[in-house]
């Protein structure tokens, strides 16, 4: 089963993001506050977690879905 996150890039190492984005399977959308939604498996929440204690991304506590094309984010109460 995998989490649903978003992800607030920190770094500005582009190439850090796309190895990021590729190893974990996080899709290229990304919105003007620098939000990404991510979908992780839990066997690489460690590892993932490790990038986020390294500085390269911050993981916000948020739910979102997908409708067609389009991401909504909504906040945890």
């Amino acid at each position: 089963m995998a989490v649903k996150l978003v992800v607030r890039w920190t770094t500005r190492d582009r190439q850090a993001v796309a190895a990021i984005r590729e190893r974990f399977d996080i899709p290229s959308y990304t919105t003007v506050n620098g939000w990404s939604p991510a979908e992780i498996k839990e066997e690489d929440m460690p590892l993932f977690e490790e990038c986020a204690r390294r500085g390269f991304l911050s993981i916000i506590d948020k739910k979102w879905c997908k409708n067609g094309g389009i991401y909504s984010f909504i906040s945890r109460k």
